[in-house]
Parts: structure tokens; sequence; C-alpha cells
């Protein structure tokens, strides 16, 4: 990883709201406490800068990258000499044209790149990778478009997660896997330690391509994140070489500590920054900052005996210990998303007697907690609920607990 492995400085700015001098004030002060925005793109390069495009919503939702910080990111690059800065994700849903148009334009960003001589990805194919020395994610699929970039923005949104418990820089590069590709790899690497394995080997694919990190932490989401949650401002913007420096910081903002996440704990296994979490914090007063009363998730991650149960009874025991989406029958749209992008198919459409609309059911013994259907549910019908053996091991989180069940 080079540069990404030594860098633990990280810039904190305030910015009070999302007025586009404001941010464009803060943004380029951040990247100059780094050295510039010439340290991290020439002339005549092409730029891709890699936004959170979670979901077609609106924008004062604040399940996506705001737009004035991807605007203020991208007029730099274009001071800096770039021939090219293009707007890229690839959002739940299919890879293609149409459906990524109708996010492009709900997200405000497709306004933005026609204001300053931006591009919005239109390349839709995918690219096969293949590192068999990777640790997990030996073969998979990115978005060409990151392939064909000379180097890569990573401008992500502090927000909550009811899978990973939080997702920032690191997290959004699983926008880089296209479509409904995403949905196998939920499937292929089930649990957070192994997700958090292969988001790194992602990380390690792309390399010293990804040559920034900028986060928006303006008005981050607490609560049931990364889509069904509550905006809550922070007032800051935030921006580093290395991702897991950056999400150190963030997550201090949140008033979370960031060792007891999972996706820390994987960068610290893999070298990505020391035990210590020794983020060098410049700009502004990390500790004025900080919203005490934040609403944090606990992550899906507990496992208790997986070292002393058997292999087969594991996914039993995983099932019981954590948290279960439950989809409101009432509420219910029959819209299908989540059923379409179950990694485990274990929804299914069903008529009842009330509602000649088929409506989602889980099949709870197929079910591996990894959210997307209340991640990517539009009507925000999907709730994670607390069961009582749960509750039982989880004796002094409460908190957790009633944030998530709200």
């Amino acid at each position: 990883m080079g540069l990404c492995m030594e860098n633990y400085k990280v810039s904190l700015c305030k910015c009070d709201d999302y007025e586009q001098k404001v941010v464009d004030a803060a943004v380029e002060r951040a990247i100059d406490l780094l050295g510039g925005i010439g340290q991290f793109v020439k002339a005549g390069q092409t730029v891709v800068i890699k936004a959170n495009m979670l979901m077609k919503c609106d924008v004062d939702k604040c399940a996506t990258t705001h737009p004035s910080v991807v605007e203020a990111v991208g007029k730099l690059a274009l001071q800096a000499g770039a021939a090219r800065v293009i707007i890229a994700d690839s959002a739940g849903g299919p890879f293609t044209e149409g459906y990524m148009n109708s996010i492009y334009k709900s997200s405000g960003l497709k306004e933005v790149a026609e204001r300053n001589g931006f591009e919005m990805n239109v390349n839709f194919d995918t690219y096969s990778v293949n590192m068999p020395d990777a640790k997990v994610g030996k073969h998979f699929l990115i978005c060409d478009c990151l392939q064909q970039a000379d180097v890569i923005i990573n401008v992500c949104k502090l927000k909550t997660h009811t899978f990973t418990g939080y997702t920032n820089a690191i997290k959004n590069m699983f926008g880089a896997i296209p479509g409904l590709a995403k949905v196998e790899m939920h499937g292929q690497f089930r649990t957070l330690d192994v997700f958090g394995d292969f988001l790194i080997d992602v990380w390690n694919y792309f390399g010293d391509k990804i040559v920034l990190n900028v986060s928006d932490a303006v008005m981050a989401m607490e609560g049931a994140g990364p889509s069904n949650g509550t905006p809550r401002k922070i007032g800051a913007v935030l921006a580093g070489v290395n991702p897991a420096a950056v999400d150190v910081v963030g997550l201090k903002l949140m008033n979370i500590e960031p060792i007891t996440m999972p996706f820390i704990q994987t960068a610290v296994a893999r070298g990505y920054i020391d035990k210590d979490l020794s983020a060098e914090i410049v700009g502004d007063n990390v500790d004025e900052l900080v919203v005490t009363d934040f609403k944090t998730v606990t992550p899906n991650n507990f496992k208790p005996f997986a070292n002393y149960i058997p292999q087969w009874l594991q996914g039993t025991v995983h099932r019981l210990m954590t948290q279960r989406p439950v989809i409101s029958k009432k509420k219910c749209k029959g819209c299908k998303k989540c059923y379409e992008h179950c990694p485990m198919k274990a929804i299914s459409m069903v008529k009842t007697h009330n509602s000649p609309v088929p409506k989602a059911k889980i099949d709870y013994s197929k079910c591996i907690r990894c959210y997307c259907c209340q991640e990517l549910c539009p009507f925000g019908v999907v709730k994670v609920k607390s069961g009582v053996v749960y509750r039982m091991f989880h004796i002094g989180t409460k908190k957790h607990i009633k944030n998530m069940d709200k």
C-alpha cells in the first residue's frame, strides 16, 4: 500500500453548513493541511471522485455524500490541472445507465457536474480482478471506470451502519463492486471479520491509486444508518491519505471508541494503522467537535463461542445472538427491493388476505444478518430488532439496543 500505510495525518476542519463558499473553504483548508491538492493530482490526469451514492433519496436525508463537498473537491482537482473529473459510484441496485442516472439526479451530483465541467460516469462495464495472494478477496468484479482512472479521490459520508457499526472511508470503497455483485460478496463474506478482510483486499488492489480520502461529516447520520437513521450535525470535514486513520478520527467525532469497531480491528491486524491508533490530527481541536450523545449502534459481530462450538452449529448460534431485521407487514409496499438484494435468498414475496400486493417475508433460518434489506428499503419499513437471547448476552449495552429498536 505504500503511502496509505505510512501516513497517519488527518486534517480536521470545522464546517458549519453546506453553503458552497463555506464548504469550499473547509475542503481547501483540509487538503492544504496535507500539502495541497498538487500533492495528489497532477496535470493531465483523469480523476475519479468515488462518492457515496447509496440509493435514490433526497440530499437532506444525509444518506449520501453532499454534492457541495463533491463540488469542492472536483474544483480543486481541475485547478491542479486534471484533464477530466468524473464522479462515480455503484449504488445498491443494478449498475446500469438508467438506474444510475436516476440516482445521479436525486443526489444533486448531476447538477454539480453540469455546473462545473465535471462528468458523471457513463462507463458501466466491469473489470475482473484476480489476486491469488489476497487473504479472502481473490476474485471479484470492480467498476471499470475506477480501473481506468489515473487517481481516485474517495469522498465518503460519516454514518452509523446497522451491520458494521459505522461507515466512512474504508467501507465507502465497497461501492467499487458493481451493482448486484455486492449481493454475491455479502453472501460469500458473511461475518464482519471476513467482510472486513475483503474490504482491505479491495484497498490493497487499488493501492496508491486512491490518493486521498475526504469525509463529509458536516451532517452525519446517527441511529439506524446507513439509510434510515437521523441526520445529526457534527460540523466538520476530514481529509487524509490513510483510510483507517480518517475513520479513527471520524469515530472519535461520533463518540465511539475506535478499537471497538471490527473494521478498525481488521485495519490494525492488516497493518493499515498502528495498534495504538496514533492518528495525527491537524487543524481544529477534535475535542471541541465530539458529539457526546451521538446515537450509536452495536456492530453485528458478536461471536463469544466461535472457538468452542462446532462449525455446523455456528450459524444457528450467530442467528440467536445477533439482532434481526423485521419487515412491517402493514407498511411494506411490496416494492421487492429487499427481495432482489438479499444475498441468501432469504426473502420471499407472499400474498396475504389483507393485501392484494405480495409483501416481503424473511426466512430467518437463511438470514445472515447483513441488513441489506434494512439498508436499501426506500420506505424505511425494515427495522432491526433485539431478541431475548441477544439481550441476555448484551447486558450493559442497553443504550445501543434501545437506539436500534426505535
